[in-house]
């Protein structure tokens, strides 16, 4: 047994023996398959790390009767799924422990008492939890309290998390309502958050609480934000300030409703990606513009299902140029670089066009909130022509659109045209395409007029996809 690296137990119903920790940490690798109490039991030592997957049967009631624990470990990766919740003795054990994933169990963690004034903390970075079906606000507070390096929290399908606490110490709440509470140490170490599919959960106003209470921009070293699926999530929020630490540089937004502007975002400053889907019809883009010109990062955006959000949207992006220059006024140029979007949210004006022209090197329109659509229009044609640094154009999931916009010959940076699902359109543009063009994509159309006419395109400085 002594050369013994790897082994393997599969499809012995009847196995039962409890697995020592210490025993498995001298192999490389042990998989154990389809026995009594486990789906799924898989350790791996690697130059990645020390890694350890268990997923549970039913009448698996508690983890020593899997795995037993008799000394702390080197395990760096831990995932339970259908696991009961590890208790605090096991906990003790996770010296080395830095990524932990709980899916599809009832709870996280047990009760973490028991230990006296005796203080413990563990090396964990990133916690994933997703479909617990306990009171797993209660659960993770207490967690939380003894992680001190915790960077990243991804939270998704948990129903009863009803409210989220930021900027208020966790003794100044009551245990009324099923609540996560972040502790004060998260607010310097928390670099990644996520809510998914939490359709309870509200971000509680912490001035009904305390009354210098703060929302999330007490996370000041948050740098990446997702939050989808929560209907409810903004639903106490006022919209009458800014809602996000500035520190975030990816922001993601899916259903979030009632902002009305995107002013409580003006303060990003660091932010390089935006994506919001579905953020209400009356998302207007007032407050985009400090993110986009010289004040912000905003490299990247992506509107989506908020029609009009771009209409009627005049940035006036101009700004008086010193006494030595002539007291002129000039443009101030956007730094976005791709833009992706539904044509119905009114990107294809000339004021928004022309604030991105210098920038824009990438843009994505598809047919959405437009289906029946089957040409654009002039307005919209000359504010495309704008663009003049697009380098990449797509169109796609246009259904009834017959003929692409004129003008295109003009976009003399355009290297990439992409046309995707545009069943409808049977031909180039009658005034031809850029001669800079080196690669045009036609899929999912059908048209074999319009794929023969891209054909007879082809040549040597050109790919025909």
């Amino acid at each position: 047994m002594g050369d013994l690296c790897e082994l393997e137990i599969q499809d012995c119903p009847g196995f039962s023996s409890v697995i020592s920790m210490s025993w498995i940490e001298n192999l490389r690798r042990v998989t154990v398959k389809h026995v009594k109490l486990l789906e799924n039991f898989e350790y791996s030592k690697s130059s990645d790390g020390v890694e350890l997957n268990i997923e549970g049967k039913h009448g698996l009631h508690g983890l020593d009767q899997a795995l037993f624990f008799d000394k702390e470990t080197s395990l760096e990766k831990l995932t339970l799924k259908r696991c009961p919740p590890l208790e605090l003795k096991h906990l003790l054990m996770l010296t080395s422990l830095k990524t932990l994933m709980v899916w599809n169990s009832v709870s996280l963690v047990g009760p973490l008492g028991g230990q006296g004034n005796v203080e413990w903390q563990l090396p964990v970075e990133h916690i994933k939890i997703s479909n617990l079906n306990g009171n797993s606000g209660k659960e993770l507070t207490e967690l939380l309290s003894h992680l001190p390096k915790l960077s990243n929290l991804d939270i998704q399908h948990c129903k009863n998390i009803k409210q989220l606490v930021v900027g208020v110490d966790v003794k100044q709440t009551t245990p009324a309502t099923p609540k996560l509470v972040f502790p004060a140490h998260l607010f310097d170490s928390l670099r990644e958050l996520e809510f998914y599919g939490c359709l309870e959960v509200i971000l509680v106003d912490p001035r009904t609480l305390l009354p210098e209470g703060v929302w999330l921009q007490a996370l000041r070293s948050l740098q990446r934000l997702t939050i989808q699926e929560c209907p409810k999530f903004l639903s106490a929020f006022s919209f009458s300030g800014h809602l996000f630490p500035s520190s975030l540089e990816f922001l993601k937004l899916t259903g979030v409703k009632g902002m009305g502007t995107l002013e409580p975002l003006s303060n990003l400053s660091s932010l390089t990606r935006l994506e919001l889907y579905w953020c209400g019809e009356d998302l207007k883009c007032q407050g985009l513009q400090s993110l986009l010109t010289t004040s912000g990062q905003l490299s990247k955006l992506r509107v989506i299902g908020s029609p009009g959000s771009f209409a009627n949207w005049d940035p006036n992006p101009r700004r008086e140029l010193e006494d030595v220059e002539g007291g002129q006024e000039q443009p101030v140029s956007s730094r976005l670089q791709e833009l992706y979007t539904y044509v119905d949210e009114g990107l294809l004006s000339a004021p928004v066009c022309s604030l991105l022209s210098s920038s824009l090197t990438m843009l994505e329109l598809q047919g959405g909130g437009c289906e029946g659509m089957e040409r654009f229009s002039k307005e919209q044609e000359d504010a495309l022509q704008l663009l003049s640094s697009l380098q990449q154009l797509h169109f796609s999931c246009f259904q009834k659109l017959q003929q692409l916009p004129a003008g295109l010959h003009n976009l003399t940076s355009l290297k990439e045209l992409m046309i995707y699902d545009c069943p409808a359109i049977s031909s180039l543009p009658k005034d031809g395409l850029p001669k800079s063009l080196q690669k045009l994509w036609v899929s999912n159309c059908g048209n074999q007029e319009l794929i023969q006419q891209c054909r007879g395109l082809k040549t040597s400085c050109m790919t025909f996809l």
